[in-house]
């Protein structure tokens, strides 16, 4: 699980469009994954749950949602994003750019 220092980098990625790689336990298998992309969304959804939303980079076809309690770990990279679509870049709802 991740803590603040790990939300902050989070948010210092999203409002400097880094990309990141991020490790993830899939909640419906158990299975270990990772991805990397450029985050899109930062927050809460409609169930109360700690949210982010990532353009995964590998796949280049769609955002992908992720549960933040199911984050291993994550890496900050030095590499810019260049978001594909023209959707807001959001953080707790408040849109920081596009």
């Amino acid at each position: 699980m991740l803590n603040q220092q790990d939300i902050d980098a989070l948010i210092n990625a999203a409002q400097n469009k880094l990309q990141i790689t991020l490790t993830y336990t899939k909640k419906t298998t158990g299975e270990v994954v990772s991805h990397t992309g450029g985050i899109y969304e930062i927050g809460v959804d409609d169930k109360g749950q700690q949210i982010l939303y990532l353009w995964d980079n590998t796949t280049n076809d769609h955002i992908r949602k992720f549960l933040v309690g199911n984050i291993i770990s994550i890496q900050v990279l030095e590499t810019p994003f260049f978001p594909p679509n023209p959707w807001p870049i959001k953080i707790n709802g408040q849109i920081i750019g596009y």
